[in-house]
């Protein structure tokens, strides 16, 4: 059984590999179009991840929006999934000649975080494409772990580790984050965590376009332990010319002395910063996440 599910591995690893250089050969405005085309049709043909999305969207946006204008976005977010795919590919050109793809951003809240502390935490969302976000950094020797689930798939976690270490992004495992991310801010480098989806461990239910939602707290307890400062990272995609980043500013770090009460003080104002830049590009952000769940007993409140 072992031996098979290997060879799926396999298998599957060399298909990804296959397209995933055919896709480097095209010229990324095409990519743009047919992922659009697909885009569509995986929602509304084949219906994959569909009512979820739906389910989120009207939970998220109740009456502000149509029936038409839900299924737009849920088209939009699905589309932007698949163009952040044809730019993953494109990871290695990306990072020797960035600023092809990517406009200079501005760098000074987080060099200034930097000059004062040493480091910083980003919290990052699946908004835009992420897995950019760390490009513009490397020039500054500003070197950058993101906290991350391990695929199943040895060989293709593998080649996207890989692929993200041109990006300047080096994977955390989820299993022992917490001590890891200590080290990392304790060399003087950068942590990036996304923040958006549901957890189940280290978690604090805050609020996320009007409904609970569990989220987790190592970026503000790591701030309020250490001192770290911490800012939001957002990339929004320019298909006609170069995409833009954007870092900052610093969050306020709210520190009572209640631990519990400051903990959901300071993820809350992360989470509500993610939805803001949400709501202005709902289709930039990946609706498929089931991220409203039940609360549970192992969370903070």
């Amino acid at each position: 059984m072992k031996s098979f599910r290997q060879l799926l591995f396999g298998i599957e690893y060399g298909l990804f590999r296959g397209l995933a250089f055919i896709l480097s050969l095209i010229p990324l405005n095409v990519c743009y179009k047919v992922a659009d085309v697909f885009g569509a049709f995986v929602v509304r043909v084949l219906g994959i991840r569909r009512e979820i999305m739906l389910q989120n969207l009207r939970a998220a946006f109740g009456h502000e929006k149509s029936e038409v204008e839900l299924h737009a976005i849920a088209e939009a977010s699905m589309k932007n999934l698949l163009k952040l795919a044809v730019e993953f590919v494109r990871t290695p050109q990306v990072s020797a000649e960035p600023g092809r793809y990517i406009e200079p951003p501005d760098m000074s809240a987080l060099l200034d975080a930097v000059a004062e502390h040493g480091n910083f935490i980003a919290v990052v969302s699946h908004f835009g494409n992420w897995e950019w976000l760390a490009i513009p950094l490397r020039p500054f020797g500003l070197f950058t772990h993101a906290v991350g689930r391990p695929l199943k798939n040895p060989y293709l976690y593998r080649f996207i580790r890989k692929m993200r270490e041109t990006a300047n992004l080096k994977n955390i495992d989820k299993a022992g984050a917490v001590s890891a991310s200590i080290r990392v801010l304790k060399n003087r480098e950068i942590l990036a965590v996304l923040i958006d989806q549901h957890e189940s461990r280290g978690a604090v239910w805050v609020d996320f376009f009007g409904r609970k939602a569990s989220t987790s707290m190592l970026p503000a307890m790591l701030a309020l332990k250490y001192g770290c400062p911490v800012l939001p990272a957002f990339f929004y995609r320019n298909e006609n010319g170069r995409s833009r980043i954007q870092y900052g500013p610093v969050f306020p770090l709210i520190k009572t002395g209640h631990l519990q009460a400051d903990l959901l003080a300071n993820t809350q104002q992360y989470v509500s910063k993610i939805e803001e830049e949400i709501r202005k590009r709902p289709g930039d952000w990946l609706w498929a996440h089931r991220r409203w769940r039940t609360p549970k007993g192992n969370a903070v409140s």
